[in-house]
């Protein structure tokens, strides 16, 4: 009995583990982002969050194991109550703290004006008036203390803006999500695989152009995203499009030291290099390869060494363009 107990303990471990560590994989293709994960379900129902909106008729669900599906729901995102409410206050209080800040331009205005109009005052003593100076050095004075508590009420305000700014952009980055997608198994614990097309993403292409003075160059094609990117997912790009299915190749994907997706050796005529403290470049290429040539931005190398980054046009095979910079 107790090796049993043992030995169904040991079973629910390794399916903990195998859940935790079921994978998170984004594919980034050439036109659009893939997003596919595994999840378990509890009592029946397995759902999970996209961390950002997909496109419409994309999602896909696999049951695994030999689970079967009884009923898919797909929810919107939504923001909860309690962070709509405190982003609410937030725009309150920062649209509060910019009226001020007019009120108190007003205010400066004003008393400038004054303590200028006092200086300039010649002064005349009068019977009601027997110490015309004495008067002019207090109204002076006076617009000058209250320009002080309009400087002092400014800078506050400002400080007050900018920490609650920087809480609504906190805040506002939690607001961005996808749907939420509730799926209805059986077993009570089946596995599901989960996939869907992100609305926005994919790459764009880059190149590194190494100039080898030669009558060559070798242009590399590295792919390069401004979309956002969700953490804890292994994340890899293909060559492909997304039309073209499931990609056959796949190259891990970082932010820094992307992979080289295809190269080429292509002739180069008219090259004229300076490596000056203030350096140039400018070259004709050929592209002799039977593959086009994407515009994108292209960083430029000579002799291994950097001298800057231009725009490149897109070259059609065949074609020749001439690359200069920097720009």
């Amino acid at each position: 009995m107790i090796i049993r107990g043992l030995v169904l303990c040991l079973t629910l471990l390794a399916a903990t583990s195998l859940v935790h560590a079921a994978p998170r994989q984004l594919t980034l293709f050439s036109d659009a982002s893939l997003l596919e994960v595994e999840v378990a379900a509890k009592k029946g129902i397995a759902d999970f969050s996209f961390p950002a909106p997909i496109r419409e008729g994309t999602l896909r669900i696999k049951p695994l194991d030999n689970g079967s599906i009884a009923r898919v729901e797909l929810l919107p995102f939504k923001t909860s109550d309690k962070l709509q409410k405190e982003l609410d206050s937030l725009s309150e209080q920062k649209h509060r703290l910019e009226d001020r800040l007019k009120a108190l331009d007003t205010r400066e205005g004003i008393f400038a004006a004054a303590a200028k109009s006092q200086s300039s005052k010649a002064p005349r003593k009068t019977k009601t008036n027997p110490d015309p100076m004495t008067s002019v050095r207090q109204g002076t004075d006076f617009a000058i203390a209250q320009l002080e508590a309009v400087f002092t009420a400014r800078r506050r305000a400002e400080q007050d803006l900018k920490r609650i700014e920087g809480r609504l952009v906190n805040l506002q980055k939690t607001t961005f999500g996808g749907p939420t997608v509730q799926v209805s198994v059986t077993p009570a614990t089946a596995r599901l695989r989960i996939a869907a097309v992100l609305k926005d993403g994919g790459w764009t292409p880059s190149y590194d152009i190494h100039i080898q003075g030669n009558g060559t160059a070798l242009l590399a094609l590295v792919p390069h995203t401004s979309s956002w990117l969700p953490d804890g997912y292994a994340i890899s790009v293909t060559p492909a499009a997304i039309s073209a299915g499931q990609p056959t190749q796949l190259y891990p994907f970082a932010t820094a030291g992307s992979p080289r997706l295809a190269e080429w050796q292509l002739p180069t005529e008219k090259e004229q290099v300076i490596t000056n403290p203030i350096p140039s470049f400018s070259l004709t290429l050929k592209n002799t390869s039977a593959t086009p040539l994407a515009a994108g931005k292209a960083a430029i190398y000579y002799h291994g060494e950097f001298l800057g980054v231009t725009d490149f046009q897109g070259l059609a095979a065949g074609a020749s363009t001439t690359v200069s910079g920097p720009k």
